[in-house]
């Protein structure tokens, strides 16, 4: 009887193995809220077979070809785990959407290594890690597509979100330089810059503790009454996560694309102003906070 279900089970995996080479197969982290939640319903709605990462599943009912891959971006033989799971079970991998991110927002001069540390950890090194894993696989089959989310704050720092915004550059820059070392490999590399979207981390922006007596009391005050009213208007994340379903069925894929109306006009002020415009608009703004 032992035996008998044995085979049952091989039979099972090898019959998912060729029903996968038929789909494309995605690898999404961050898929159990926000931005990634709704890639994974868009995805699999089409047909796709979706893998979605997050520490723990998601809390709502997910339809089509959905598996969850537990996974702590900060941790690497998690990250490398995760993509051989997805290449266990399907025996390819043709998508990785690098999605979750974590912030916190603190002054530089107050705040600690540790938050630095970890914002790092979760929005760099882990999707690099990641990529790393699943570019042997790719290689393999002579075609991918790897869409990393970054947020407008690539290009546009943000005062108090100075290490978010350090990081999301961080993995534009590193997304550029991808693509271009994979050059001819059928590879592509497209980073996906939101503006302002209702998730997870948009709803319960963590900030830093700030002492009553810190120079940025007054500040944060203001800017988490800011915060929220800007929460308020922020779009639908569904808008994002079709347009990374564009990207990844282009047979073209952009290098960058910025979503969101918001993204939008504050991408093309910045590539307008000069730095000295740029410092300059920074500086006017966090003097409004005070």
């Amino acid at each position: 009887m032992h035996k008998y279900f044995a085979q049952i089970k091989s039979f099972l995996i090898t019959a998912r193995r060729l029903y996968g080479r038929l789909m494309t197969v995605v690898l999404i982290t961050g898929g159990s809220s926000g931005i990634g939640l709704a890639t994974v319903r868009r995805l699999a709605g089409s047909g796709a077979q979706v893998f979605y990462a997050s520490r723990k599943p998601a809390t709502v009912p997910l339809a089509g070809d959905v598996t969850h891959v537990p996974l702590d971006l900060a941790d690497p033989q998690a990250c490398e785990a995760a993509v051989h799971a997805v290449l266990d079970a399907a025996g390819r991998l043709d998508v990785l959407v690098n999605n979750a991110g974590t912030a916190v927002l603190a002054p530089l001069e107050e705040g600690g290594d540790a938050e630095a540390h970890q914002t790092f950890e979760v929005n760099v090194f882990g999707p690099m890690r990641l990529i790393r894993a699943a570019l042997p696989a790719m290689r393999a089959q002579g075609s991918g597509r790897i869409v990393n989310v970054t947020s407008v704050n690539d290009i546009a720092p943000a005062p108090f979100g100075g290490w978010y915004s350090a990081s999301k550059a961080a993995l534009a820059s590193l997304s550029m330089v991808l693509g271009a070392e994979l050059q001819g490999s059928g590879i592509f590399v497209t980073v996906v810059a939101p503006g302002l979207f209702v998730t997870g981390m948009s709803e319960q922006l963590p900030f830093a503790r700030v002492a009553n007596d810190s120079r940025y009391a007054g500040v944060f005050e203001k800017l988490r009454a800011e915060s929220a009213l800007e929460l308020a208007t922020a779009g639908d994340p569904d808008e994002v996560a079709r347009a990374i379903a564009e990207c990844i069925a282009a047979a073209d894929p952009p290098a960058r694309i910025v979503v969101g109306a918001d993204g939008m006009a504050m991408d093309e002020t910045v590539r307008k102003a000069s730095a000295e415009d740029l410092a300059t608009m920074l500086r006017e703004y966090v003097a409004s906070l005070t």
